[in-house]
């Protein structure tokens, strides 16, 4: 069984191969509370994403006018 969580000491001493090594997010725990989530970023397959693109300008097509408008309105409000 695999690490389930790493402790502030442990965090210290990782290098940055050891942190993307990780096989999923671990909480990093000082004593008994947990304090951080350590989450290794790697990078996206591309044919997954290309399908979640995919997916997602299949539904956008199906929104109404009027919902799209509102959608860039909040974008909008959002981006400022």
């Amino acid at each position: 069984m695999g690490k389930t969580a790493i402790t502030m000491r442990e965090l210290q001493k990782m290098s940055a191969g050891a942190i993307k090594a990780l096989p999923h997010a671990l909480p990093v725990k000082s004593g008994d509370e947990t304090v951080a989530i350590l989450t290794p970023l790697r990078k996206p397959d591309p044919e997954k994403m290309a399908e979640a693109l995919r997916r997602i300008d299949e539904h956008n097509a199906l929104l109404s006018p009027e919902v799209r408008l509102e959608l860039e309105r909040l974008i909008g409000e959002r981006e400022n």
